[in-house]
């Protein structure tokens, strides 16, 4: 693809296949071709600003990567959609996963709470209230974005896990699963919008105070370092690289390219920061650039280098 003819061209998609069950993930780790030694990755929980330039060494923006790292999430999915596409649109580029159809090849990627909302319109339908001779009557719903290709439809998100908390193998975590598609799933911009039921009134809680306050970050960051959101150009990306526990990638955005649509400009970004197979659907955040959160999850990595979806505004 040239700058020139504005047409993009998907290269490899970053999902990771597991055709051997989760034992799969071992031998991946070890033989990974992408980045061998994963010398670009760092354990969540031993991130700190020093691996930030001098610039970024305060507490606001190490507050901002963590609130980051606590919303983001492990998807899990155990089904592939019959209803995948061979090809890209427009293009004779193999669609992921198109061979897959109708099999139960576990699949691994990334993702993000965005926001939650609290209900009680109607008793709760998740699964322990299913069957339960006294459901909730109030519940919420939590969103997730992740990357198209990673969940397809509702075929395939009614068997995605979605796991929080897993910071590091120790870590208690908690499971979200039997999700629907809260709108359907754009593949040109690889975006996609999960939705999950439950009535943990205290995980909603935690996840709404946590979804605003990273908006609040974001603005503040935002307002802190926007003269040198063109000069830095820092990008970060908290994700799960072969369905390991939480790693932070530190990196820079290359360049970007721009698509009108209707009364939108869509944009997608290429950048160096560290990803992996695993990775697919991970919140790519520029700071200093993004005054809102606007999710743009990380799409796959091409002769350009990894690249993003294109951003949701």
């Amino acid at each position: 693809m040239t700058e020139e003819s504005g047409v993009f061209l998907p290269g490899n998609h970053e999902a990771e296949m597991c055709y051997g069950g989760e034992a799969d993930l071992h031998k991946h780790v070890t033989g990974c071709m992408k980045n061998p030694g994963h010398k670009g990755f760092i354990p969540l929980k031993d991130f700190n600003t020093m691996y930030l330039p001098s610039r970024y060494h305060d507490d606001l923006v190490f507050e901002t990567i963590k609130t980051l790292a606590a919303l983001t999430v492990q998807v899990k999915t155990k089904f592939t959609s019959l209803k995948r596409p061979e090809f890209y649109l427009g293009t004779q580029v193999p669609y992921p996963c198109y061979n897959d159809r109708g099999s139960h090849v576990m699949r691994l990627g990334t993702g993000k709470v965005c926001f939650v909302s609290t209900e009680n319109d109607r008793t709760c339908h998740c699964a322990k209230c299913q069957v339960s001779a006294t459901p909730s009557i109030v519940w919420g719903k939590v969103c997730v974005v992740t990357a198209t290709h990673v969940v397809f439809d509702d075929s395939e998100a009614r068997q995605t896990r979605c796991v929080l908390g897993f910071d590091d193998n120790k870590s208690p975590v908690v499971s979200l699963d039997g999700g629907e598609m809260w709108r359907k799933a754009d593949i040109e911009r690889d975006l996609c919008l999960l939705s999950y039921v439950t009535c943990d009134l205290k995980l909603i809680d935690e996840l709404d105070k946590m979804c605003r306050r990273f908006e609040d970050l974001c603005r503040e960051v935002r307002d802190k370092y926007w003269r040198f959101d063109d000069v830095d150009k820092l990008t970060v990306i908290v994700s799960h690289p072969h369905g390991c526990p939480k790693q932070v990638s530190v990196g820079q955005w290359t360049h970007k390219r721009e698509r009108d649509y209707r009364y939108s400009k869509y944009t997608r970004y290429w950048y160096t920061t560290c990803t992996c197979p695993g990775s697919s659907g991970a919140h790519v955040y520029r700071l200093g650039y993004n005054r809102w959160p606007y999710p743009q999850p990380h799409s796959g990595s091409n002769s350009e280098g990894n690249y993003s979806g294109e951003d949701w505004n």
